[in-house]
């Protein structure tokens, strides 16, 4: 060789480093977002592209070569073909970094693992530990080959996409071209309806390609190198294959300062003229140890622990250290922290797809067991086990029959998919069946398919002979029965258990407890059912006497149910009281814990008490409805909502009921939340808003007792909607509907509709129907000792005996006890009464109150149709000192949002909000929404300058 030529000799090593050309647009979109993020603005991006197009190597230049970099914390998530079925696999690996806090304990039942819906609870965490990470600095959150991301990463995704707007948040997307799969698809709507930025990676041009080359060799190329570079279709990862695989056939040389392809003899192998070739062609250069060891790592998946590696080798570490080296150094490999990537998918995807699927379904059934052995999560046990397919084999059968409940408690979609596959291959008489079926009942359970839990449980219930197996399958089977309104079949289940099975002390006193909760499902007829009352006090003594919280806690609901709809309020409040000191001393009873503070939460704000103690009350439901999971977050939502409407904070009541999910199903959530969003929106003139809502909730008639129960808001919705229409033949309808006796009967907080059914049916002459309301709020408040509902009796008393002392006195009470929607109809009838009577000046007195209190209420609907009324008595308001809250502007934000808006500037992320407002995250992120909106702002960080550049407020004396 001349002097003006040598060999490129230099082994793997300079292809290893990264090299970039090119995709100057594309880096500078990523670059203008994440300086829009430094400055607190957040924002989203979808990257798009074929495998090996260089769509992770784009962000990760974007984030190097940033100049802020240090300034934005970034988090990195990925995802493979194994992770689909394994819940929140590309959230958990993006949130490491992240603290997180404790892990719920492991269930210690089949029904301790249905006390929490891992998925909903699971995301409720993740997008909490966010919003805490953009509170410290701005976040960008890479989510990789969102192809193969499983649901609940693309729910959290999803959700956090929402949240971009209004958190230092830049949330960047990268997708293989071609997925069809929905989740991925919806996600990817989502991305396009949030005006997501998106950048479609397409190949680098021939003149790119060769000049990525030239950056690998460190030379220009020659001819015969630049056509070989230009073949490979502008694909990044194609192009370091190739130089890899030129470099180690030693086929480069440097001549006259140019990188020149070396011709090979005759009998060499042709250099690889395709992707897949190319890394064939690099994998073939490893040791055997180093193959092995690649080929169990493949099947875990992209990333992995060298230490999990180790245990499924069955190798000592420092071999393993060993293999694991050999691939970094020939590029197969990156150290990404404590964990190891391979460099790219398809490199992986190769090692998988070299072994057959007879091996690989061995290869993964063995990582299973070895997975279990040292300790392993059940559900990264499970995710091998679905891979391997097949028919399941006895460690298969015996693993899913000891860990089915905590994998159902941790991995439902898998718990299901491994324990269908497994009972179907199961004979009938096959003991193993049974165990299986049972948690498969519960899995059926927890996602709301009663019909086929029923069938399942059922079938169980047939053929077992273990009494606490059978003592599960009653109470599943009977609150089945108890959501689909079968009262008589479930109370002839829990009858007949006891005879039929030798059933354990606490397991009788349970279905006691069962017992009672389905004869409350009669008890609460019109034909009031006085029978429960000793069935649930024996069911509570078993309990005390057996220290069982399971038994007090359902029982003690059932008892204040039945009292509270009995008006025995003190004895009601003993037994929540009971219930919720035993069932907080168990994580597994986090469901019916819920049920018990929100139901004290109710007792409470009836006995006119509207201090901390509700509200404490309210945070202790909103813990267990997290625990429980999101549907029970909507209906606590629903709860707190109503309080802020009874204390006439309409804004705060509007911004929980606007963070519940519109898909709601339980016809309880329904009505509290759908019912009470159209009422406000009804008083408020939004005639359009509140029709939508009813239109949600459907036929009430279909809905059980249970749910009707709290229908009041419902029908109060559709009197001021009728009333502000003036439809008469509704109005008469209706009112035929809310006096009837079964919907008194029925309906809690019956006595909030009747001061304005009263106005309607004076105003339609329908003075029969008039007098019954009145003779109503009487009745009501003769058996009803809460002293709101004989403050309504006076109202309509008033009204109708024209006495504007009765109409006084229960405004004086109203105002004490904070209930701002009925002080402004009491101040409303009582300004036309003074009219009527001819006391102009204590009229207009009363009237200018009434338009105050409706006014502060945002209540222009009922508003406008008091002014009319008014007009008919002869009275006149003037719009003078009474106005509206501006639309835009510091003065349009409510107190609350004012003091969310301080709590911003303060840096407090959306959890620590929430904490210290006594809220809800969800709620806080609406506040926050409207905050933004209404003062023309783009990030926190422009609130929080809003807020240190306005003048310190004026002292007054």
């Amino acid at each position: 060789m001349d002097g003006n030529r040598r060999s490129v000799a230099s082994p793997l090593a300079p292809i290893d480093t990264p090299r970039w050309v090119g995709r100057s647009a594309e880096l500078a979109v990523l670059h203008e977002h994440l300086g829009s993020l430094r400055r607190g603005a957040g924002g989203c991006v979808l990257v798009e592209g074929p495998p090996g197009i260089g769509k992770s190597a784009l962000v990760g230049e974007a984030v190097r070569t940033f100049g802020g970099a240090d300034e934005v914390f970034v988090l990195r998530g990925s995802a493979d073909e194994f992770c689909v079925s394994l819940p929140f696999q590309l959230i958990t690996e993006a949130l490491r970094p992240v603290d997180r806090d404790e892990p719920a304990p492991e269930p210690d039942s089949l029904w301790g693992a249905g006390a929490r819906n891992p998925l909903a609870a699971g995301v409720q965490e993740a997008l909490a530990r966010v919003e805490r990470a953009c509170a410290v600095r701005p976040v960008v959150l890479v989510a990789s080959d969102l192809q193969w991301a499983d649901e609940a990463s693309l729910t959290v995704l999803g959700a956090l996409l929402r949240l971009t707007e209004q958190l230092p948040l830049l949330l960047v997307g990268e997708l293989t071209t071609g997925s069809q799969r929905d989740h991925v698809q919806q996600l990817r709507r989502t991305f396009t309806t949030r005006d997501a930025t998106q950048l479609v990676v397409g190949p680098l041009s021939d003149e790119e390609s060769v000049r990525l080359a030239e950056t690998y060799l460190g030379l220009p190329l020659a001819p015969g190198l630049r056509e070989l570079a230009a073949q490979t279709g502008g694909n990044a990862l194609h192009i370091r294959e190739l130089v890899a695989a030129l470099l180690r056939e030693r086929r480069v040389e440097e001549r006259a300062g140019q990188a020149r392809l070396v011709p090979g003899p005759d009998s060499e192998a042709q250099l690889p003229t395709s992707l897949s070739a190319a890394i064939a062609d690099r994998l073939g250069y490893l040791s055997d140890d180093t193959l092995e060891a690649l080929r169990s790592a493949s099947a875990l998946g992209a990333g992995f622990d060298p230490g999990e590696l180790a245990a499924v080798l069955g190798w000592p570490l420092e071999r393993v250290a060993g293999a694991l080296g050999e691939a970094a150094e020939t590029g197969v490999l990156d150290e990404q922290g404590a964990t190891v990537e391979f460099h790219a998918p398809l490199l992986r995807q190769a090692l998988y797809e070299s072994m057959t699927p007879a091996v690989r379904a061995l290869r993964h059934r063995r990582i299973a067991q070895r997975l279990s052995e040292v300790g392993r999560p059940p559900e990264r046990v499970a995710a091998q086990l679905v891979r391997a397919g097949s028919e399941p084999d006895e460690w298969t059968l015996t693993w899913l029959t000891a860990s089915g409940a905590a994998l159902l408690h941790r991995a439902p979609q898998l718990a299901v998919e491994l324990l269908t596959d497994a009972t179907e291959h199961l004979d009938r008489v096959d003991e193993r069946r049974e165990p299986l079926e049972a948690v498969l009942a519960m899995a059926a359970y927890l996602r709301g398919r009663f019909e086929e839990c029923e069938t399942i449980a059922t079938r169980v219930l047939g053929s077992t002979v273990d009494p606490d197996r059978a003592g599960e399958m009653t109470w599943i089977v009977g609150v089945v029965l108890f959501h689909r309104g079968r009262y008589a079949e479930g109370i002839e289940l829990a009858t007949g258990a006891a005879s039929r099975w030798p059933l354990s002390p606490v397991w009788l006193a349970r279905l006691r407890a069962l017992h009672g909760m389905l004869t409350l499902g009669t008890a609460l007829g019109p034909e009031k059912d006085g029978s429960v009352i000793p069935r649930v006090t024996e069911a509570l003594e078993l309990g005390r006497s057996l220290k069982d919280a399971h038994t007090v806690a359902y029982a003690a609901n059932t008892m204040w149910t039945y009292l509270f709809a009995m008006k025995e309020f003190d004895a009601a409040a003993v037994c929540l009281d009971e219930g919720l000191a035993g069932a907080e001393s168990d994580p597994q009873l986090a469901d019916i814990r819920f049920v018990l503070a929100s139901n004290k939460m109710h007792h409470l704000r009836g006995a006119d008490i509207s201090d901390e103690r509700v509200w404490a009350t309210a945070r202790a439901a909103r813990k267990a409805a997290l625990e429980c999971g999101s549907a029970r977050v909507g209906t606590v939502l629903g709860m707190t909502a109503g309080l802020a409407y009874f204390e006439g904070a309409w804004d705060d009541a509007l911004a929980d009921l606007e963070a519940v999910d519109d898909d709601v199903t339980d016809g309880y959530t329904k009505f509290t939340v759908k019912g009470l969003l159209a009422l406000i929106r009804a008083r408020r003139g939004d005639v359009d808003g509140a029709r939508d809502q009813l239109e949600k909730i459907g036929d009430p008639e279909v809905l059980l007792t249970c749910a009707r129960v709290n229908s009041t808001n419902y029908w109060h919705a559709r009197l001021a909607l009728a009333e502000r229409e003036g439809r008469e033949d509704e109005v008469l309808v209706l009112l035929r509907r809310v006096l009837a006796e079964e919907f008194g009967a029925i309906a809690a907080d019956y006595h909030r509709l009747l001061p304005r059914a009263l106005r309607l049916a004076r105003a339609a002459g329908l003075a029969d129907l008039a007098a019954e309301v009145v003779a109503r709020a009487g009745h009501a408040a003769g058996r009803d000792d809460r002293r709101v509902v004989r403050a309504v009796a006076w109202h309509c008393q008033g009204v109708a005996d024209a006495d504007p002392g009765l109409l006084r006195q229960a405004l004086e009470y109203f105002d004490g006890a904070v209930w701002a929607a009925e002080a402004a109809e009491c101040a409303d009838d009582l300004a036309v009464v003074l009219a009527e009577a001819g006391d102009t000046d204590g009229a207009k007195a009363a009237m200018r109150d009434a338009a105050e209190r409706y006014l502060a209420l945002g209540a222009t609907g009922d508003l406008d149709r008091a002014d009319a009324r008014w007009r008919e008595a002869g009275l006149r308001r003037s719009a003078r000192g009474s106005r509206n809250r501006p639309s835009a502007g510091w003065e349009s934000l409510t107190p609350t949002e004012r003091r969310v808006a301080e709590l911003v500037a303060e840096g407090l992320s959306n959890p620590d909000i929430a904490e210290r407002l006594l809220s809800s995250r969800r709620t806080v992120q609406t506040h926050i929404s409207r905050i933004l909106g209404k003062l023309g702002l783009r990030s926190r960080r422009e609130v929080a300058r809003t807020i240190a550049d306005r003048p310190p407020q004026s002292a007054v004396s």
